[in-house]
């Protein structure tokens, strides 16, 4: 008996993901697996196209629901929860090289957006460092909150819109920090190569002097005192979104 249930359930499976080709189980009325399997899709249908709106937005309906189909045919998710559901899908993006040709930036777009979700449902709670206005910032440690992230792109994902598709990486990465705000909002941040760097670098507790001074050596066209003013600059602003915290001794 306890075999013959495992077959069904297996049976169950099977069709859920792949109607076209996998038979109704013998016990199961067709009517009834058309409401589970139109349930399912659903389901599945609403979650990426809620994790992914641009990618959505850019596919055709056709396309977009045949993906969405591939997905539940093709790839086997280790895990039932929607966010990882979601994370999922982008592995399985990055193995469709057919609609990786067309949309070059797929992956990475797929990855943007997904950080987004992921740092929208994230459980840590937003805090940020009170400093006074007279402490020196660039003598404190620091480390990078939870709720930010450093990202890195060959394409300008957060650009890419129906009216922009580049079909070509940049010539230089585009670093985006991406973090959620006091009211639970999910914003970004674009840098530069060498604020970047500066985060990278302080958010891991390095010196901040020490990376300034590294700074100033690989751009000795720039002025030192400039560097450091920007710097400062920077970590107030950082500080004051709760991007970058007070390492605690």
């Amino acid at each position: 008996m306890a075999n013959q249930f495992q077959e069904t359930q297996y049976q169950f499976a099977a069709y859920i993901r792949d109607p076209e080709h996998q038979p109704i189980p013998d016990q199961l009325k067709s009517r009834r697996m058309a409401i589970y399997r139109d349930l399912f899709f659903n389901n599945i249908d609403s979650t990426l196209s809620s994790a992914f709106p641009v990618i959505r937005q850019l596919m055709n309906e056709n396309d977009w629901l045949a993906l969405v189909r591939s997905f539940m045919k093709n790839h086997f998710c280790q895990s039932p929860r929607f966010v990882d559901v979601s994370k999922e899908f982008i592995e399985y993006l990055n193995q469709q090289h057919e609609v990786n040709e067309t949309m070059p930036f797929l992956h990475e777009l797929a990855h943007y957006e997904w950080v987004e979700l992921a740092l929208s449902i994230a459980e840590e709670e937003w805090h940020c460092s009170e400093i006074d206005e007279k402490t020196d910032m660039l003598v404190m440690s620091y480390q990078g909150s939870p709720l930010a992230w450093l990202l890195s792109f060959q394409f300008p994902v957060h650009q890419i819109c129906d009216d922009f598709q580049p079909t070509t990486p940049s010539e230089q990465p585009h670093y985006l920090l991406v973090y959620r705000n006091k009211t639970d909002d999910v914003k970004f941040i674009e840098l530069n190569g060498l604020s970047a760097h500066l985060f990278e670098q302080i958010s891991q507790g390095e010196d901040v002097e020490s990376v300034i001074d590294v700074i100033a050596k690989a751009m000795p066209q720039l002025d030192y005192q400039l560097i450091k003013n920007g710097a400062k600059e920077l970590i107030t602003d950082w500080l004051s979104k709760g991007i970058l915290l007070v390492r605690q001794p």
